[in-house]
């Protein structure tokens, strides 16, 4: 399942999209999507005539497809308009319908463990996540990774009955934007919402949660389909409130006669609270709530209004924080003690490397290392325990043996047992899972063999008699356990001595993330030089000698651990929500309010 609560629980450098381009997932159902769209090709040439040149270029950096997945079954596919662009991501607001269970009793519920793609310019694609849904004014906004290329939308100030307006979409598969030409209107309709209003553009299915612009191209609403009627629409003014009271736009303060000043939440909060410093369990002392209740402003003055956005909100009770917690408790993650604006899980299986360097690799050297590198996760139950990376290492017969890190099966309460009734799952190279066997582990070094039955490995670890010299350049690969998804960033064997327990490791540059540890360290010809732990500025891996070594006693020894020597201490970090974009606890509400 894809939901996160906020930005990117990946590293905050990671700014990349994915490549390969989109996935191949129910072609049938994507041709029938551009079909709907070819259909449109006529209208559109005509209504981009209406729009200037600057315009429209404007426009095709604002508007995105997205499409949501069950597995490889595409359950929705939308329109979206992206409503900020900053170097801590990029949000796309569209309809909620993207996230909607089908199922007619729970429609008012948001279907569970749904992946997100939003679909870049250059036929790319990014892995989207769920930062706020509100199924009420059915409107949905999807994070994902800053991409420069992007230009936020320019809200309208005022929108009226006659207004000219155009309707946007984009086809998830060809990216083509259509347009299609209409008026607001102001004829009643027995079916439409309080808070909708009305337009004569006619738009298509996969159209929906886009957005509905004048002739100057600012952004008046986002529309929805609808077979019974003409378009109905959500208005920029009540989609502005839903988006500054999820934190997720900026909100505007007034300071007297009609000069407004565009303010983000943390500015907000530092203006009306200067000398409050908000502390990380987003409690305040008393000193501060009197600093805050003495405050000159008065009780009538707008200021106040912009109130409920400052102090750190209860997690709402309803179906979509329950989805989070159940998705959170599943993976081993902590719920957030609050709720506020640029928050985001860290410390996580999920989080990439920060660089790819696959294309640094030869196409043989990357082919071996694809068919080789594995990844694994261990349960207890239904609740994830870890996950890691992994290299064959041999087979006999129909089983392989991966050589992992001992992380896997290490109890974090007690670093020197492993865990009981452990049940062990191996993403294959072949894109299957496989149940895995722990069949031997050394806590001091951290090392594990795991067998899998059933599966004959096509490639092995390369242990080459390479000498490992300082200053050689090396590569850190590992995969991802839930997308499968094969990672390389390259570094320097570093000539200098490591800071934890176990003496003979050794450092490289590399830059590894949790989902690395186990995973080789190679050369450029693909030999192994040793076993990755994890570091975000450098890495401490097990060399390839002392790996050889403990495996070659495995051999030899039904011991696992020498009774008479303590273990080593290999410390991992526990996820965590971190609160970095707010010196002041600021909310972001995962299902939004009702606005009248």
């Amino acid at each position: 399942m894809s939901i996160r609560i906020c930005d990117s629980s990946s590293s905050n450098k990671k700014k990349k999209a994915r490549k390969s381009g989109k996935k191949t997932r129910n072609l049938w159902l994507y041709n029938v999507f551009e079909e709907e769209f070819g259909s449109l090709s006529n209208s559109s040439q005509g209504t981009f005539s209406k729009l200037s040149q600057e315009v429209v270029s404007n426009l095709s950096e604002t508007v995105v497809s997205l499409a949501s997945f069950n597995g490889d079954r595409i359950h929705a596919v939308c329109t979206g308009i992206v409503v900020k662009n900053e170097g801590c991501g990029t949000s796309v607001l569209t309809s909620a319908t993207l996230v909607r269970s089908l199922d007619i009793d729970n429609g008012c519920k948001i279907f569970p463990g749904l992946m997100i793609e939003v679909s870049l310019p250059n036929n790319r694609s990014a892995d989207g996540w769920l930062v706020h849904c509100d199924l009420n004014y059915n409107v949905a906004v999807v994070n994902i990774s800053h991409y420069p290329g992007f230009r936020a939308a320019h809200f309208a100030h005022l929108i009226h009955f006659g207004c000219k307006v155009v309707a946007l979409g984009r086809c998830f598969k060809t990216g083509k934007l259509k347009a299609l030409y209409g008026t607001v209107n102001d004829e009643p309709s027995g079916d439409l919402r309080k808070h909708l209003m009305i337009s004569t553009c006619k738009i298509t299915m996969t159209m929906a949660g886009g957005p509905l612009v004048d002739l100057d191209g600012s952004f008046v609403g986002m529309n929805f389909y609808s077979k019974k009627m003409m378009t109905p629409f959500l208005p920029v003014d009540t989609i502005y409130k839903c988006l500054v009271h999820a934190g997720i736009l900026c909100a505007e303060i007034k300071h007297g006669g009609d000069s407004t000043i565009e303010r983000s939440p943390c500015e907000i909060q530092e203006f009306l609270m200067p000398n409050v410093e908000g502390s990380s369990t987003g409690e305040r002392d008393k000193n501060q709530e009197l600093s805050i209740s003495s405050t000159s402003y008065s009780e009538d003055s707008e200021e106040e209004e912009l109130w409920p956005l400052l102090y750190p909100n209860p997690l709402p009770v309803d179906d979509f924080t329950e989805l989070v917690r159940n998705d959170l408790k599943s993976r081993n993650y902590p719920m957030p003690i609050r709720l506020e604006g640029g928050m985001r899980l860290i410390n996580t299986f999920e989080e990439e490397f920060v660089e790819d360097t696959w294309s640094k690799l030869s196409k043989k050297v990357a082919s071996g290392i694809s068919r080789s590198v594995v990844s694994l996760a261990s349960f207890k139950g239904e609740e994830r325990f870890f996950a890691c990376t992994g290299i064959f290492i041999g087979f006999n017969e129909s089983t392989s043996r991966v050589l992992t890190s001992a992380s896997l099966v290490r109890t974090s309460a007690d670093e020197y047992k492993i865990a009981d009734n452990l049940k062990i799952k191996v993403y294959l190279p072949n894109k299957q899972v496989a149940e895995g066997t722990l069949q031997r582990y050394n806590l001091s070094y951290n090392i594990a063999v795991v067998s899998v039955m059933g599966f004959r490995c096509l490639r092995t670890a390369a242990f080459n008699n390479r000498q490992i010299e300082p200053h050689m350049e090396v590569v850190a690969v590992g995969r991802i356990f839930e997308s499968g998804k094969l990672m390389a960033t390259s570094g320097k064997v570093a000539d200098k001595e490591g800071n934890l327990d176990c003496k003979e490791l050794m450092i490289s540059t590399c830059k590894v993330t949790k989902a690395g540890i186990g995973g080789p360290l190679i050369d450029f010809d693909g030999n192994f030089i040793g076993m990755n732990f994890h570091g975000k500025e450098e890495t401490h891996y097990l060399p390839r000698s002392i790996v050889l070594e403990r495996l070659r006693l495995f051999e030899r020894s039904d011991v696992d651990e020498a009774s008479y020597k303590k273990p080593n201490r290999w410390p991992v970090p526990e996820p965590r929500w971190s609160y970095l974009r707010s010196r002041v606890p600021l909310p972001l509400a995962l299902v939004g309010a009702t606005y009248d």
